[in-house]
């Protein structure tokens, strides 16, 4: 589940926008994301700064056995598994994409963009580790994605992103919370 993001710079969208400005002045010398995320590639994420987010960009996956990429962490056991606890408790962080991707499998495998409602950007809840690594946290999927796959990204409102940030308590409610009704943007791409 969730193995591609979709991040688009070229959106006109305040935050993408205010998100450009600031990786063009926090990081002139690296690429700017455009198009496709991928497991391994490095993007921005949201991190808990002295007195408000942070960007810092991370490479996505943790590293597991056989060179293979632990990517999400599930919303249900996050906490309870030990490889996750203290990243969960101690380093959570929100990863501003344009959309996520889901191929069917119906035996036609066909790739799907799901973004929210009458907003570009979502942004995605996760976690990172020591060596600055991150995971995107997945649930059981509502709506238009439970049509094509039965895991989705745990999503967050702008206004949450602080709150799931700074407070253990907050995130604990946001993963026990259904996932938001999201739409298909595009089919068959």
């Amino acid at each position: 589940m969730c193995g591609r993001i979709d991040f688009h710079m070229d959106t006109y969208d305040p935050a993408v926008l205010r998100l450009r400005e600031v990786l063009q002045a926090k990081f002139p010398d690296e690429p700017l994301p455009d198009g496709e995320g991928f497991p391994g590639t490095r993007l921005p994420v949201l991190t808990r700064g002295e007195d408000k987010a942070d960007v810092r960009m991370m490479p996505w996956g943790f590293p597991a056995q056989e060179g293979r990429l632990i990517i999400n962490a599930r919303a249900e056991t996050a906490e309870e598994r030990p490889s996750f606890r203290e990243s969960f408790l101690t380093r959570r962080c929100a990863l501003l994409t344009t959309g996520f991707y889901e191929w069917s499998h119906d035996g036609a495998t066909k790739k799907f963009l799901f973004r929210a409602p009458g907003s570009n950007v979502l942004y995605l809840a996760g976690f990172y580790d020591r060596e600055a690594r991150f995971v995107v946290l997945t649930q059981a999927a509502v709506g238009a994605v439970l049509e094509i796959h039965s895991r989705m990204p745990v999503i967050l409102l702008q206004r949450e992103v602080p709150l799931w940030l700074r407070d253990a308590g907050f995130a604990r409610a946001v993963l026990r919370r259904p996932g938001p009704l999201l739409v298909r943007a595009a089919a068959g791409l």
